[in-house]
Parts: structure tokens; C-alpha cells; sequence
């Protein structure tokens, strides 16, 4: 009996430390890629958000519009609940890239990105997607139009000002960044011209395009506080 009682012992307390372990695991993994762990949340809550709305759908029409059809509780109903919380939660989680993103600028002595990162990503970006959420195109067209387009403002001031701003990175890096917003600005054009469902598409498109230049940007940063530690601890 007291045998059996030390070997459940001895097995209760080895599942307490494998998942100790496990924490001890996940939680370093998170302080080295705080900023990546993220922006993959970010990436997911949009996807699942907007996805999710798109197939429940009850406007078949939606395609010929625009995404922010999908937020229509007039037309859409259930599927408008997916899109707003899915923009909404991005939009808050998007402000707290922007708070890490500003922490590790001052770590690194980039004041200057630090101040955009400030100004864009915890302030105006995220009150954007707020108002997107909040101000659906059907009964509050205006506000949502001057925040729908504020964020593809906000991203493409975000893509060129960002890497002038940083101090360690190279030519050939600032021209990949640059890339981004030119070829946003001239797919919008196009999205604009063509109308119709092209211009769903190239709104799907832009979106794939500003999320990978974040994620490549918030990897970058993780990357260079890593090496800063290791400076330091030097």
C-alpha cells in the first residue's frame, strides 16, 4: 500500500515538473520572440476574423463591394460579429506591438523610431481599426471610410518613415521595406480603377503584403535585442 502511494507520488510530481518544464519552455520561447508571438496573434486574429465572416456570410454580394461588406450587420448579421471582434482584437493587439516595438527602440538608443512607433502603431493604427469595428460602412459611412482608409495611410507612412529612422540596418534592407509601399500604392490604384471584385482581391492581397512586411519587421527587432543583450552581458 505504502509502496503504491510512493510510486502515484512520484508520478504526480513528475507530471508537475515536465509541465513546469513546459512553462519554463514556452515562456523563454516568448521572451526571445515576444515581438513575432505577436504579431503571429495579430495575423490570426484578421485571418480567422475575416475568414470566419466570409463564410457565413448572408450577402452573396459581398465580392462585388468590398471586406468592410462584411461588417454590415444590416446585410450580414452573424458574420459582421467575426469581422468587427476579429479587427477589433487586432487592433489591440496591434497597440501592443507598437508598445513593445517603442520599448525596444529606447533599449537599442532608436529615439526616432521609437517616436513613430509611438505615434503610428500605439495610437493612430489602432484607433483606426477601432473605428472600423465600431462604425460599420452601412450606418456610419463617413467615419468608416476616414478610418478604413486611415490604417492604409497609417501602414504606408509606417513602411517608408520606419526604416529611415533606424540606424542599423542596411541599404539593401531600407530598399526591400521601401518595396512594400509602392507596390501597395500602386495595387490600390488598380483596386480603385478595376472596381468590382477586383478590388476585394487586392484588398486580400495588401493585406497578406502589409502583415508579412510587420512580421519581417517585428522578427528584425527580436533578432537585434537579442544580439543587444549579448553585447551587453559582454
Amino acid at each position: 500500500m505504502s509502496n503504491n502511494l510512493v510510486r502515484s507520488i512520484g508520478k504526480l510530481w513528475g507530471v508537475i515538473y515536465n509541465l513546469y518544464m513546459k512553462k519554463e519552455l514556452v515562456l523563454r520561447f516568448y521572451k526571445r520572440n515576444q515581438l513575432q508571438v505577436l504579431c503571429a496573434l495579430y495575423i490570426m486574429s484578421l485571418f480567422c476574423g475575416v475568414a470566419l465572416s466570409m463564410l457565413l456570410s448572408d450577402d452573396p454580394r459581398w465580392t462585388g463591394w468590398s471586406l468592410s461588406r462584411l461588417g454590415e450587420a444590416s446585410v450580414n448579421r452573424i458574420s459582421a460579429i467575426f469581422f468587427n471582434s476579429g479587427v477589433f482584437m487586432a487592433g489591440l493587439i496591434l497597440m501592443a506591438i507598437g508598445a513593445t516595438v517603442r520599448h525596444n527602440c529606447l533599449q537599442i538608443n532608436q529615439c526616432s523610431a521609437a517616436k513613430i512607433a509611438t505615434t503610428l502603431m500605439v495610437i493612430l493604427m489602432p484607433i483606426c481599426m477601432f473605428g472600423v469595428a465600431l462604425c460599420p460602412n452601412d450606418t456610419m459611412h463617413g467615419a468608416h471610410f476616414v478610418f478604413s482608409r486611415g490604417i492604409v495611410f497609417g501602414m504606408v507612412i509606417l513602411m517608408v518613415l520606419f526604416p529611415l529612422s533606424l540606424q542599423h540596418i542596411n541599404r539593401r534592407e531600407r530598399v526591400i521595406s521601401f518595396s512594400f509601399p509602392i507596390f501597395a500604392t500602386i495595387l490600390a490604384a488598380q483596386g480603385y480603377i478595376l472596381k468590382n471584385s477586383w478590388f476585394v482581391i487586392i484588398e486580400i492581397i495588401l493585406g497578406f503584403a502589409a502583415t508579412a512586411w510587420l512580421f519581417v519587421m517585428c522578427r528584425h527587432f527580436d533578432m537585434q535585442l537579442r544580439n543587444h543583450k549579448l553585447r551587453v552581458k559582454k
